[in-house]
């Protein structure tokens, strides 16, 4: 999950902040008023024209493909949808529209009178039949399309309830959030006024003509638009007519292409009904049960296809597919490794592991004043598989056209760098057309936001932008794609890209995360010192315990991964999720003495002034050895409590600079002895009994856990104690596959550290 920062004057971002915020607050003073000092029509397009071509908007800065954006939060002006019939609205015209209200009730209808504009929303100008002019800002279209194919000048359309308000550059501006708010009218629409109308009326085309234009479009990969004409060509034929069937099977493939499988079954299923056994009816309706994670469903389907058609190459390899989903869906069994390999030539493409969703010995249940929790059904081991989820909808920051924005939230005076914005567009469309997935989405925690009641208007999906950014916000989680890079050494103090370094002077955080929500892990409540771990691969978030848990118990997770002290852990909790942490370790180190978190406090921060020295001399390194040892003893003090109560994590980070010192001195024995001492601290209990290293008490699970047990390894051979390297692997390994969520990687990450420390690779 990812959390906000507040902003302080030494940001680049501040000055946009507080002129956004001061241009908002007067704008709630105006509230009701009619806009006054409007500009006139020239000056609207002039201005219009001029900004025209820029990228990202102001405040954005660039490199190459990658942009960051500055982008305020909906919910400062959250409204909800229309939710009524556009037949019970009063149509209206822009001089009768006031400022801050969504005009309940009524309707405008538009022309687009220049070409659009590109920021975070799809700007343009609009005249309404008065002559009267507005700027019109459309936010969460679907990306793919591009802006002109979205509002091209001309384009007449229709606005339910609209909603005039001061923009960021403090003029007004009609604002769409709700993609269901806005209808777009085609030439022959009978709601579009005479004197907009085309003079030279165009003969009655045939659906063969729809058919066609559709066919070119689908070749070009145009496929919204092959699907606007197929679905053109629907309406002027024959329902049941040969040609229907085709049209219907066209649209169908056009929409499992844009990711709509919802609308592709409907119209396969269709064309079954006239057709029970059409050939691409069973193969095109079991494709879209399968994107669907159907796959019983998909089988089935299959099945009364190769009944009827045995030579179908398509549909046999498709249904060897389906019988692997169905085993990884019942056992959690996965080729992690294939997988991983494929995660990583995805490279700035867009990927989607072929793989099913695992949900192992967990449920939902009441988790309390929590809310709703995940509970264990039985008697789990320390790296059991608990769930293997595939995301909901993932924006990772590698791609491409990921637009990387900062996404403000003025009334928690907060802001994140990352895809969050993009993610929420997404959600958006997949929410409008997958109406039936949307539903498990529609249960997860949306905090004290208002719902309005109404699915469904004119036929079409309702889709509240406001709600989908609330539960947006309390439910995704930061990602990446895999959760532990090849060759990790090679990667330690690999020097920062353009781009990279462009986001920390930028970014709120100082970094950039990708983004995703997953439905069943969102239900997993947080815990300091959590009893199960999270690791991504691709789209998929895999859960494993991270230590023995019984049955009844309640999953936790950490979401926050930073090593914060008490006080910035329950701020960044609260500021983002709403709640104070009552876990064991908070409940441990509230009762503390302020004194004793104080003096921990400050010398942590004077422990982490010294990881400057990693970037000098080795002399220099080395002189900052003693000092460190000195710095761990003194944060050591501030404990009273043992380990394996109290677990020493924020001693973690000082501990890591001090092995990096250790390393280069070229001291195996106290590097050992200290990684062996920071997992004692973290509250584990290691022996060796048998031939083997036993884990006889699991202690506090994080990402450095794993590298002190490289340490230990690799320092074990350099002292030239293969044995005991080989042990410690052995156990490394487990440790490994439920921090990385799989094993299969273990030398591919860490093959070269144990090469070049002589320890045993196989």
């Amino acid at each position: 999950m990812f959390r906000y920062e507040e902003p302080t004057p030494e940001d680049r971002w501040y000055y946009f902040f507080q002129r956004a915020e001061r241009i908002l607050k007067e704008a709630e003073a105006r509230k009701g008023q009619k806009p006054l000092n409007k500009p006139p029509r020239l000056q609207y397009i002039s201005q219009h024209n001029f900004l025209k071509g820029a990228e990202g908007g102001e405040g954005g800065s660039e490199s190459g493909k990658r942009t960051v954006r500055i982008l305020s939060n909906i919910a400062y002006t959250e409204h909800p949808p229309c939710v009524v019939p556009f037949a019970t609205l009063e149509k209206k015209f822009l001089d009768d529209l006031r400022l801050e209200i969504a005009h309940r009730g009524s309707y405008i209808i538009l022309r687009a009178i220049v070409d659009p504009n590109n920021y975070v929303s799809v700007t343009t100008i609009a005249e309404d039949e008065n002559g009267g002019v507005e700027l019109v800002e459309i936010y969460n279209q679907d990306g793919r399309k591009s802006p002109a194919s979205i509002m091209p000048e001309g384009q007449v359309f229709i606005l339910k309830e609209p909603y005039l308000k001061t923009t960021s550059h403090g003029g007004p501006g009609i604002r769409v959030d709700h993609v269901s708010d806005i209808i777009f009218l085609d030439g022959e629409d009978e709601r579009i006024p005479e004197k907009w109308r085309p003079r030279i009326r165009l003969l009655a085309r045939r659906s063969l003509d729809w058919k066609d234009d559709g066919n070119r479009f689908y070749k070009e990969k145009q496929y919204f638009e092959a699907a606007q004409c197929y679905t053109k060509g629907l309406q002027v034929v024959e329902p049941g007519s040969a040609s229907d069937i085709v049209l219907l099977l066209n649209r169908a493939q056009a929409y499992l292409e844009l990711g709509y499988n919802e609308k592709a079954l409907l119209d396969a299923d269709k064309a079954l009904s006239y057709e029970p056994l059409n050939q691409k009816a069973l193969y095109r309706s079991a494709l879209a049960c399968y994107g669907e994670g159907d796959y019983e469903s998909a089988r089935a389907r299959l099945v009364k296809l190769l009944k009827e058609f045995p030579e179908n190459k398509n549909a046999k390899e498709k249904l060897l597919r389906t019988f692997r989903r169905l085993q990884e869906q019942r056992k959690g069994e996965y080729e992690f490794l294939k997988m991983r390999n494929e995660v990583k030539e995805w490279g700035d493409k867009r990927g989607k592991l072929d793989c099913a969703e695992y949900v192992g010995p967990v449920r939902i249940g009441d988790a309390g004043d929590k809310g709703r929790g995940l509970f264990a059904t039985r008697d789990v081991k320390f790296g059991d598989l608990l769930l293997c989820s595939k995301a909901f909808n993932v924006c990772h920051k590698e791609v491409a056209d990921a637009r990387i924005e900062i996404l403000f939230n003025f009334k928690a005076r907060k802001g994140q760098a990352g895809t969050h914005s993009h993610l929420v567009r997404e959600l958006i469309q997949v929410l409008y057309h997958n109406p039936k997935k949307a539903k498990e989405f529609y249960k997860l925690d949306s905090g004290d936001y208002q719902r309005v009641r109404g699915g469904m208007a004119d036929g079409l999906s309702v889709v509240d932008s406001h709600l989908v950014m609330r539960i947006m916000l309390r439910n995704c989680f930061d990602c990446i794609r895999h959760s532990f890079f090849d060759d990790h050494l090679e990667n330690l103090f690999k020097e920062k890209t353009e781009v990279e370094k462009m986001i920390a002077k930028t970014s709120p955080t100082g970094a950039v995360e990708g983004s995703g929500l997953w439905i069943m892990p969102s239900y997993i409540n947080h815990s300091c010192w959590p009893n199960s771990a999270r690791s991504f691969l691709g789209d998929l978030l895999i859960v494993r315990a991270a230590r023995d848990i019984h049955e009844g118990e309640e999953i936790t997770i950490n979401y926050i991964e930073k090593l914060f002290s008490i006080q910035k852990r329950q701020q960044a909790l609260y500021s983002g999720w709403g709640f104070n942490c009552k876990c064991t370790l908070c409940e441990i180190e509230t009762a503390e003495q302020q004194e004793a978190q104080d003096k921990r406090q400050e010398l942590v921060e004077k422990a982490l002034k010294f990881e400057t020295y990693l970037r000098q001399s080795v002399n220099k390194s080395n002189s900052g050895i003693a000092p460190m040892i000195t710095l761990i003893n003194g944060i050591e003090a501030t404990y009273s409590k043992p380990e394996f109560v109290h677990p020493r994590v924020r001693l973690l980070s000082s501990t890591k600079i001090l092995q990096e010192f250790l390393v280069r001195a070229e001291r195996p024995a106290d590097v050992f002895l200290l990684a062996k001492q920071a997992l004692n601290g973290l509250g584990f209990k290691i022996t060796t009994k048998g031939g083997k290293v036993v884990i006889e008490r699991y202690g506090y699970m994080c990402y450095p856990v794993m590298h002190m047990f490289m340490h230990i390894i690799t320092a074990g051979a350099a002292m030239g104690d293969l044995w005991t390297a080989t042990l410690w692997r052995n156990a490394a390994v487990n440790v490994y596959e439920v921090l990385a969520g799989e094993k299969e990687s273990f030398f591919d990450v860490f093959g070269r550290a144990l090469l070049e420390a002589g320890a045993p690779f196989d």
